[in-house]
């Protein structure tokens, strides 16, 4: 799957922009400020129904204008699917093929992207919420069952939740924990049996990049082991009934990233943590594309400006052989990678032109 096509309008800076696009890279010039980002953002956006800037969608609407659309094309070997985001009146409508989606996650599975910015450091150095999100992209596209599964965990922990926090009588909390236990149970192995897959391919590309390393993944479940989600539950219900929340499930739980046993974030320094993260990216690219075939984007912002000349020539190597369609920005056109068919554009205060 590539991106072939995109069309903006009113998104950023953007008033109206239509872009053919190379199925394996488009490498995008401009100054800071001129809105190579903001397509970046789009793209992104597009995929995942919100953005990696900021939390408010409204700032994203160009100013003066009352909304924005983002649509594109897609190609794999079924053919050519129409995909289009529209922000008006506050809420958000998505297409898929010219009919409206049912939720965002159709424009997810359509159109897989992940995002290498300032910000992939975090994945190390970050909270436990950035690694469950990591892990969670990556069950969704290679297992049906994760994102009903996740659904029905969420509507459970919310009604728990709440009873909990009305200070509801432990009764009416016990009739929530059935569900919750089941739903919690189910994603714990999706997620158990991804990430046992997903580490060898990490563990590969990771000493690629960074030279031998001890490296490991592991998974912490989210409540003690030797218990069923449900003991844990009823064991802990007085607790969570003092603190107005759920403690223990799935909804608490960390992907570990060790080496030789310890906490990589203390092991290797931040640009160090950089290149790891893009290794760990890389190999979910691999990994989905050689259990389902589907191709992921991958958007590389100003890459050249987050890692050092060494690690960026092999990172990139490393890209040209994970064989996505690949995003680059850069503000000058000689940290640029020389790249064999690749599309040029410039960008500049919110215009876009491609280069010959």
């Amino acid at each position: 799957m590539s991106l072939t096509h995109l069309n903006l309008r009113d998104f950023r800076c953007f008033a109206a922009l239509e872009l053919d696009l190379g199925s394996r890279a488009n490498l995008i010039l401009g100054d800071n400020a001129s809105g190579k980002t903001s397509l970046l953002e789009a793209i992104f956006f597009l995929s995942r129904g919100r953005s990696f800037r900021t939390s408010k969608a409204d700032t994203l609407v160009r100013q003066g204008a009352e909304g924005f659309l983002l649509s594109a094309f897609t190609q794999d070997s079924s053919g050519t699917v129409a995909l289009g985001l529209a922000r008006r009146g506050g809420s958000l409508e998505a297409r898929v093929a010219g009919a409206p989606a049912q939720n965002l996650a159709e424009l997810t599975e359509r159109l897989p992207v992940q995002l290498f910015d300032s910000g992939a450091h975090q994945l190390i150095e970050g909270g436990p919420r950035h690694r469950r999100q990591f892990l969670d992209w990556g069950v969704f596209h290679v297992e049906q069952g994760f994102l009903p599964t996740w659904r029905r965990y969420q509507r459970a922990l919310k009604q728990r939740n709440t009873a909990l926090r009305q200070k509801a009588p432990e009764a009416l909390i016990k009739t929530f924990e059935p569900e919750l236990a089941t739903a919690g149970m189910a994603l714990d192995s999706y997620r158990r049996d991804y990430l046992a897959q997903l580490e060898p391919v990490a563990t590969a590309w990771a000493r690629r990049l960074l030279g031998p390393m001890d490296l490991g993944m592991r998974y912490l479940r989210g409540w003690g082991e030797g218990k069923t989600l449900e003991e844990a539950l009823a064991s802990n219900r007085a607790f969570d009934r003092e603190q107005g929340l759920t403690r223990s499930g799935p909804h608490r739980a960390e992907m570990a990233i060790e080496i030789g046993g310890v906490s990589a974030q203390q092991q290797v320094s931040r640009g160090q943590q950089k290149v790891l993260a893009g290794a760990l990216l890389l190999a979910q690219a691999v990994y989905l594309k050689q259990t389902t075939g589907r191709q992921c984007l991958l958007l590389l912002d100003d890459l050249a400006a987050e890692l050092d000349r060494g690690h960026l020539g092999r990172f990139l190597e490393l890209v040209r052989e994970s064989e996505t369609q690949v995003f680059l920005t850069s503000v000058e056109k000689e940290r640029l990678p020389v790249w064999s068919g690749a599309n040029f554009f410039h960008v500049e205060h919110g215009k876009i032109a491609k280069l010959v």
